[in-house]
This record gives C-alpha cells, sequence and structure tokens, in this order.
C-alpha cells in the first residue's frame, strides 16, 4: 500500500504527485511551474488592478479579497515545494504509523483508522466539490453585469483590458480558473485536516489501550509491559504532532493574519454596498473564509481535547492493583501526559475553537473601529 492508498491522504497527495508539487520525477518536475507560475503571474496583473482600482472603495475591497486568496493559494502552494522533502518525509512517518496500526491484531484500533479514513476522505471530496463550484459562481458572475469586467480584476500598464479583443482573451485565460485553483487551494486544508485527524485517532487508540490494563488475569510484567507500550506509543504520537506542528505553524500564523483582515474588509464591504448580487457573493466569500478557517482550528482543537482523555485514561489506570515498580512508572508517564500536545499558530498561540473565537472576535472589533473612523 502506497501513500497514495491511504485515505486520510491520498485525494491530496495524489493531486499533488500529478502536479509534481509532491514526489516529482525528472520527467514530470516541469508541471509544478506550469501549474503555479500562470497563477502568479495572474496574481500580479490583479496587485497592478488594485492599485487602479484604489479610488472606488467597494470594488477595491472585493478585488482584494480575490487576490488574497489567490495569494493565499499560491503561498500554501510554494510552501509545499520548498519544503517538498520535509513533507515526503512526514508523510512517510505517518505511513509507517498507519501501516503499523492496521497490520496489528487490534481490531478496536483498526476500526478507528477505518472511521477517520472515511471521515478525511469525505472532508477532501467535499473540500474540492465547494472550491470548485464557488470559483464556477465568481467566474459567471461578470457575464450578469451591465459593464465589461473579468471574473478576477487583472490588469496591464498601457493596456485597456476591457477592449477587443483582448477582454475576450483575458476572459478565456481565466475559464480553467475553477479546476486549477480548487487544486491549489484546497488540498492544503484537506491535508492539514487528514493529518489532524489520524493524530486524533492516535490518541483515541491510545486512550483504548491503556483502558485495557488492570484485572485480576493480567500477571504484574503482562501489566508493565502493556504500560511501557502505552508510553512508546505516546512518545510516538507526540514525535508526529510536533513535527506536524514544525511544517505548518507559520503558514497557520499567515493565514490567520490574511483571513483575519479578509473577513474584516468584507464586513466592511457589506456594510457600504447596495447590489443584492454583489451582497450575496460577499456573504458567500464570509462563509468561505470562516469555513476554512473553523476547519482548521477544530481539527487541531480535537486533538488537544484528546491528549486530555489520554490523561484521564492514565489517572484511571488501576495502579493500587500494581507493584512498585509500576506505580512510579504510571506517575512518571501521568507528569508527562499533562504536557500540551497541540498544535501552534506561529508556534505562539495554540489552535483552539478558543483562538477561533477570538480571531473573530479581533475580525469584528477592527470592522466596527473602521466602520466609526469613515462614519459608513
Amino acid at each position: 500500500m502506497t501513500i497514495e492508498d491511504i485515505g486520510l491522504v491520498g485525494i491530496n497527495v495524489r493531486m499533488w504527485r500529478h502536479l509534481a508539487v509532491l514526489y516529482p520525477t525528472p520527467g514530470s518536475s516541469w508541471r509544478k511551474f506550469a501549474f503555479v507560475l500562470p497563477v502568479t503571474a495572474m496574481n500580479l496583473m490583479q496587485f497592478v488592478y488594485l492599485l487602479r482600482m484604489w479610488g472606488d472603495l467597494p470594488a477595491f475591497i472585493l478585488n482584494m479579497f480575490f487576490f488574497s486568496a489567490i495569494f493565499n493559494a499560491l503561498m500554501r502552494t510554494w510552501l509545499v515545494i520548498i519544503k517538498r522533502r520535509q513533507f515526503e518525509e512526514f508523510l512517510g512517518q505517518l505511513a509507517t504509523l498507519f501501516h503499523s496500526i492496521l497490520d496489528s491484531t487490534d481490531e478496536w484500533g483498526r476500526g478507528i483508522l477505518r472511521r477517520a479514513e472515511r471521515e478525511a476522505r469525505n472532508l477532501a471530496i467535499l473540500n474540492l466539490s465547494a472550491s470548485f463550484l464557488d470559483i464556477v459562481g465568481a467566474l459567471v458572475s461578470p457575464l450578469f453585469r451591465e459593464e465589461r469586467a473579468h471574473p478576477f480584476g487583472v490588469a496591464l500598464p498601457g493596456v485597456s483590458m476591457t477592449s477587443s479583443p483582448v477582454y475576450e482573451v483575458i476572459y478565456l485565460a481565466q475559464l480553467p480558473t475553477p479546476l486549477l485553483l480548487s487544486m491549489m487551494y484546497m488540498p492544503f486544508v484537506s491535508l492539514f485536516a487528514g493529518l489532524a485527524i489520524f493524530g486524533k485517532a492516535m490518541l483515541q487508540i491510545l486512550v483504548h489501550r491503556l483502558g485495557q490494563i488492570g484485572g485480576e488475569e493480567q500477571s504484574e510484567e503482562e501489566r508493565f509491559q502493556r504500560l511501557a507500550s502505552c508510553i512508546a506509543y505516546h512518545t510516538q504520537v507526540m514525535r508526529y504532532v510536533w513535527q506536524l506542528n514544525k511544517l505548518v505553524a507559520n503558514i497557520v500564523a499567515a493565514e490567520a493574519i490574511i483571513f483575519g483582515s479578509i473577513i474584516c474588509s468584507l464586513l466592511f464591504c457589506l456594510n457600504i454596498i447596495t447590489s443584492p448580487t454583489q451582497v450575496i457573493s460577499i456573504v458567500m466569500y464570509i462563509l468561505t473564509m470562516l469555513y476554512v478557517l473553523f476547519t482548521y482550528y477544530n481539527r487541531a482543537n480535537e486533538i488537544c481535547l484528546e491528549n486530555n482523555r489520554v490523561a484521564e485514561a492514565v489517572y484511571n489506570v488501576p495502579w493500587y492493583e500494581a507493584g512498585t515498580r509500576f506505580r512510579k512508572t504510571l506517575l512518571i508517564f501521568l507528569m508527562q501526559t499533562q504536557h500540551p500536545m497541540e498544535i501552534r499558530v506561529g508556534n505562539v498561540y495554540p489552535m483552539t475553537l478558543a483562538m477561533f473565537q477570538s480571531l473573530l472576535n479581533a475580525s469584528y472589533s477592527y470592522f466596527t473601529m473602521l466602520r466609526g473612523v469613515t462614519g459608513k
């Protein structure tokens, strides 16, 4: 079984392998540049267009959202390309841990693993489908406007983008964007969720194994060996979460700033526009940002919650039935489980639902301040 056959990450890794973002070969390395460079060029043209829209605040904010969203997608993809070896090594570690559970005699653990695979696979399909339909909506929306406009506002110095045939050529060039941007934007979100789901599943398996320690039928040595096995497994899970945090800490910090700013700007734009079509579009964009943020923070929060259950399971082990060696070892293990196992935003703030709420509160506070200053 290869990494692509593991349902936790298979869909996302398969796309990235095809595009040579991960596991490139000498014959396929050109694909990542053919995939990323056209979108990079479009993002630069969006920046030029933003400079032209400076005086029109609603148009500027809407196009700033598109610019920021595509810039964020590029940032994610370039991160994976630059840190390709680290991502591939981490996925190799995931495959090793996955197969160790799959090949074990723990039927309960294999059941947890199958449920985690289904959950991650369904989430990846949902994310790709929703992203594709969202971008298709942005692609067709200019057809319902009175004036000529591109789905993603772009400009070049000295070129009239609304004159024929430039307008038609640029519009046709943007037709593949639903496929390109969906494959660029959502795989990172789905991969993060799948990796976090696997971390949660391993902690659930650990809780179950801890619950199997004890009983009159178990000898003192058997209890100790079970406990030692749980400690070794907990160390593996801690290393897994630490390496995941090392891979994503900086990118989720940058995205927290970008998404918070975007939500604040879109709320302000919602306060000053009158077009029903634009209102619907902005509400959809805000919901998209909230969904992506919630996916990140909810999945990371589940690891924190499950780690707390591990500490409870250690505490509930019947230590009073065992000898001194077992009790001392269990006490040290209990102290180890008190350390937080979490993913941190920029290696500073833990990714929890409380942090998610704080981020939304900050965005709304800046929105109210901006509305007060402008009197809108």
